[in-house]
């Protein structure tokens, strides 16, 4: 929450399947992009356990590493 000033809308990147993303900053100036999952998301666990592992093992120079 913090480190995207509390989810700001002037920090929202877009929106996905299960929520919005978010621009952050971490304690240690490390940008970062925050994935808030959306209470009205139609999409169950097993549909976000294959996002996070399918961005896990992508590598482009426009995407953010997932930490």
């Amino acid at each position: 929450m913090k480190a995207t000033g509390g989810f700001s809308l002037q920090n929202k990147l877009g929106e996905g399947g299960f929520g919005t993303v978010y621009k952050g900053i971490l304690g240690n100036n490390k940008e970062i992009a925050v994935k808030r999952v959306s209470k009205n998301s139609r999409q169950g666990k097993q549909e976000f356990i294959a996002e996070v592992t399918t961005i896990g093992s992508l590598h482009h120079k426009n995407l953010v590493k997932l930490i």
